[in-house]
């Protein structure tokens, strides 16, 4: 799944003509569109994009695939698919991938130096702590086996619970998974409990119809707001700022799209995942989604950094980082409000 890959240049612009070759296909002026963008661009930039396989994680990809937004912004897309945001930004490390989305639980990573925002995608509300039927609260599930993936928005929903009902990690049989093996260890009864989001949980139903739903993200909406995001290495963006532009652009134009044709963004996200649509459907239902507007007011204004900070008292509390940091110094919100679609 993330195999090793050779690097590319994928701005081409190191030195000399290149660079002055670029510059005149955006008119000169890097500000008001992206680098690459345009109809006289030549030779698309390869980048790679690491995905999560359900409608938050891979929408705008299908989007813009099928609206052309790669083209305009003068990229060439290559997708690799991950099961959670700690492996894809893993791969960011090794150069496996340029940018990747990852949900909210791994956004300690960035927190602690180990990548950046590049855009904020949607808040969801698809994670749930789950139990089989004979446990009706978290409580019950003392000294049980729960099934968890370390670092992921599951898991941050897990510390929500564990604090809310004053209990602790050390009270429960806690077993680190990948989550396809959380949702086969849920479905044949090897664990009590697990921590996990949808759609995966629409899968371990089928194997337990009568589960329970102890937890979700909307018990804690008033204490945290899960964002998702675009990330890609620490200090990519200053290197490789007509890559960052380019990828925003697209993304900014996609997530527009999806806003105002949520119905066709479902079928075209279903057919570039191979699953059905009324699966797509039941995703979309549990992600709010904004406009690019209301994405860079709410970056202008601050409110994606008041998110950030509360998030980072969070993964503080957990250990999972040892201080709060600034928000800005993994989130440019300047560069995302001012680069324009694609």
């Amino acid at each position: 799944m993330t195999s090793s890959l050779s690097r590319r240049n994928v701005l081409q612009l190191s030195m000399g003509a290149a660079a002055i070759s670029l510059l005149a296909a955006c008119g000169g002026n890097t500000d008001s569109k992206p680098a690459g963008t345009g109809a006289s661009a030549k030779d698309p930039v390869e980048i790679k994009v690491g995905y999560i396989a359900d409608f938050n994680g891979a929408a705008l990809m299908a989007v813009s695939d099928q609206e052309g937004y790669w083209a305009t912004a003068g990229l060439k897309p290559k997708y690799i698919p991950f099961t959670n945001g700690p492996l894809a930004i893993q791969a960011l490390g090794t150069d496996n991938v340029d940018v990747a989305y990852i949900g909210s639980g791994a956004l300690w990573l960035p927190a602690s130096g180990k990548a950046e925002i590049w855009a904020v995608n949607s808040v969801s509300n698809a994670d749930r702590i789950i139990a089989q039927s004979e446990f009706k609260t978290l409580a019950d599930l003392k000294g049980k086996k729960i099934g968890i993936a370390t670092g992921t928005s599951g898991d941050q929903l897990f510390s929500l619970a564990l604090a809310k009902e004053g209990l602790a990690r050390a009270d429960f049989e806690i077993t680190p998974m990948d989550p396809p093996t959380i949702v086969a260890a849920f479905a044949s009864g090897q664990i009590d409990g697990a921590a996990l989001w949808y759609p995966l949980i629409d899968s371990a139903k089928k194997g337990k119809p009568d589960m329970v739903e102890l937890f979700g993200n909307e018990d804690f909406i008033d204490q945290l707001t899960f964002p998702s995001t675009f990330v890609a290495g620490a200090g990519r963006a200053a290197k490789d700022k007509e890559l960052a532009t380019a990828f925003i652009s697209v993304v900014k134009s996609a997530n527009d799209y999806r806003k105002e044709n949520l119905d066709t963004t479902i079928a075209v996200t279903a057919k570039f995942l191979k699953l059905k649509e009324e699966d797509m459907k039941a995703q979309a239902s549990v992600a709010k989604l904004f406009t690019s507007k209301e994405l860079e007011d709410l970056s202008s204004k601050g409110t994606i950094d008041t998110w950030l900070n509360a998030l980072q008292e969070q993964f503080k509390a957990a250990d999972k980082i040892p201080a709060v940091v600034d928000p800005k110094t993994f989130y440019d919100s300047e560069l995302y409000a001012s680069t324009k679609k694609a």
